[in-house]
């Protein structure tokens, strides 16, 4: 009999980076509304002005808790089927990426596919939370405003396709597990069913 629990935060992770990710695209619809309202100029740029505010900050939470959610599950993955002790001293060190290749060719004895959205996907996330942790800024003269503007637009641009790639890459990463399991295990229905339940 088995008297030992395993105690791990993935699914708390996933909530995080799900919720958010569903906040953002109501944020979206609010901005479009605020667009469309007959409002006074000033009072719908007042209202707009708030609202990418809040998108902003609300867009992180995803990317960084998508490859939260990723690590804690890998990690948990390989110390149930190969030890705490080994991962810790041979695997946990690895970029995620590789993480997931190595891991999931020791315990199944099959190779995650490189050319799979789940692999692509857990390279982006990797070089996408890179650039969020190690954030260079960049300073325009006060009569570059057009150049700060171009800056706004193209970092919104890169936030929404990295907290899109984040969310789908750990469903994405459960499905190509499941497959390296030949269908035996329920990663990917675990994931969608919990997603479900809180919606």
């Amino acid at each position: 009999m088995n008297d030992k629990i395993r105690l791990n935060m993935h699914w708390e992770y996933f909530q995080i980076c799900r919720e958010n990710y569903k906040e953002y695209n109501l944020v979206e619809e609010e901005i479009d509304g605020h667009r469309l309202s007959h409002d006074e100029e000033h009072i719908k740029q007042l209202n707009i002005s708030a609202l990418y505010s809040r998108r902003e900050r609300i867009v992180l939470l995803p990317i960084i808790f998508g490859a939260m959610c990723l690590e804690a599950f890998i990690y948990d993955y390989g110390a149930q089927y190969l030890s705490d002790a080994f991962v810790k001293k041979h695997l946990d060190k690895l970029e995620l990426p590789s993480k997931f290749l190595i891991i999931t060719k020791l315990v199944t004895g099959n190779e995650f596919p490189t050319d799979s959205q789940a692999y692509e996907g857990l390279v982006k996330l990797k070089t996408d939370r890179n650039k969020l942790i190690h954030f260079k800024s960049k300073t325009y003269s006060v009569m570059e405003m057009e150049k700060v503007e171009q800056w706004h637009h193209d970092m919104n641009l890169f936030l929404k396709k990295a907290m899109m790639n984040s969310y789908d890459t750990v469903l994405n990463v459960m499905s190509e597990l499941d497959k390296l399991h030949d269908e035996k295990t329920n990663y990917y229905a675990a994931f969608e069913a919990d997603a479900e339940c809180n919606a």
